[in-house]
Parts: structure tokens; C-alpha cells; sequence
């Protein structure tokens, strides 16, 4: 009974045509379902990819400009205290000076602000100047 059922089907569809891709004559449901979520994840893919060029558009091509400190080459863990004269930050570690940094070096009052705000979030003992 089946085959006639199949044979059935494949004369309808030589006959009139299939209608709607999506919807296969005759075949297993499950085949429709891996297909659609086929599609689905085609999809998904197109749009990450999508949005990963988006992305790269939007980068900076700027180069970093580094002031008076490098952030990323402070070993924050080994300063142990921090000391702010009028000319000066001075860095101590655990026996001895490790750093100093001139304020000459920094070209800009926000500058200073700033080092002072990193430097109280990672050093517990400091000594900092609120001018």
C-alpha cells in the first residue's frame, strides 16, 4: 500500500510540479525538519558573519599613543606603597624604590587626575597630593 502511495505522489509531483520547496512530497517529516534547521543555522551563520563585518568597520585604525605612563607595563602587584611630591610620584615595593615618574612627563592636568585614580584602586598604602 505504500508504494502505491509513493508511486502516487512521485506522478503528482512529475505531473503538476512541486508548488513549495520547503514542502517535499513524499518524504520523511523528519527530512523537512533537518532541512529547515539546516536553513535556520545557514542563516545564523550569515548574520554572525554579518555582524562581524559590521564590527571591523567600525574598529579604530588610530595607533595608541602612550603618555607618561604604560598602563599595561605596570606591575601593579609589587608596589606595596606610593608616595606624591610636588615633582614626583615615587613607587615602593617591598625593601626599596622600584618607579618614579616626573610630573614634566605628563603633558595634560587630567593626566595626573588619572594616574592618581588608577593608583588608588591598586595600591593599598599611598600618600597622593589633592591639588
Amino acid at each position: 500500500m505504500e508504494i502505491l502511495i509513493r508511486l502516487f505522489l512521485w506522478i503528482l509531483n512529475r505531473t503538476f510540479g512541486r508548488q513549495n520547496a520547503a514542502s517535499l512530497y513524499g518524504s520523511n517529516p523528519m527530512d523537512e525538519k533537518l532541512l529547515l534547521d539546516l536553513e535556520e543555522s545557514r542563516q545564523l551563520e550569515r548574520e554572525a558573519q554579518l555582524q562581524t563585518q559590521i564590527v571591523e568597520n567600525f574598529k579604530s585604525t588610530a595607533s595608541a599613543v602612550h603618555g607618561a605612563v604604560d598602563y599595561d607595563e605596570m606591575k601593579w602587584d609589587s608596589f606595596v606603597k606610593v608616595v606624591e611630591t610636588p615633582e614626583q610620584f615615587v613607587f615602593y615595593g617591598e625593601r626599596s624604590v622600584q618607579k618614579i615618574i616626573a610630573k614634566s612627563a605628563f603633558t595634560d592636568r587630567r593626566e595626573i587626575l588619572t594616574l592618581r585614580r588608577v593608583i588608588r584602586r591598586h595600591v593599598r598604602e599611598c600618600e597622593l597630593r589633592d591639588d
